[in-house]
């Protein structure tokens, strides 16, 4: 007899997989919105970006650890989100592209630099 996937009750008639609709749901839920798969999505997503970018900082060339690369809005008064880990993980990939077209490419430092120019030794 089969049983089901979540709570291993009995399966009747067509049912597959699943005893009930909130058994799916929380099978789903459990693999899809897990802090473990949506930092998993972030990342790989992030990654997509900086290799759409061209895959090294537009300033100064660095392209050792994608974690140092971060995303500059040029215009900050077009900004609607800020593509970190979290915002690429749980937005549309259609948003995300849209906004990643409004930004550059740049390492940590270069970054720092941008936003604050007058910090000089």
């Amino acid at each position: 007899m089969k049983r089901c996937s979540t709570c291993n009750k009995p399966l009747r008639g067509r049912q597959r997989k699943f005893c009930s609709r909130t058994c799916k749901n929380a099978d789903t839920n459990n693999r899809h919105q897990s802090y473990v798969a949506q930092q998993y999505r972030g990342r790989e997503r992030k990654l997509e970006l900086i290799r759409r970018k061209g895959a090294e900082c537009e300033h100064c060339g660095y392209d050792k650890n994608y974690a140092a690369l971060e995303f500059h809005h040029s215009r900050p008064h077009e900004k609607e989100f800020q593509l970190d880990i979290r915002a690429l993980s749980n937005r549309r990939w259609d948003a995300v592209l849209e906004e990643a077209k409004k930004c550059v490419l740049l390492c940590a430092n270069c970054h720092a630099e941008e936003h604050n120019p007058d910090c000089v030794l």
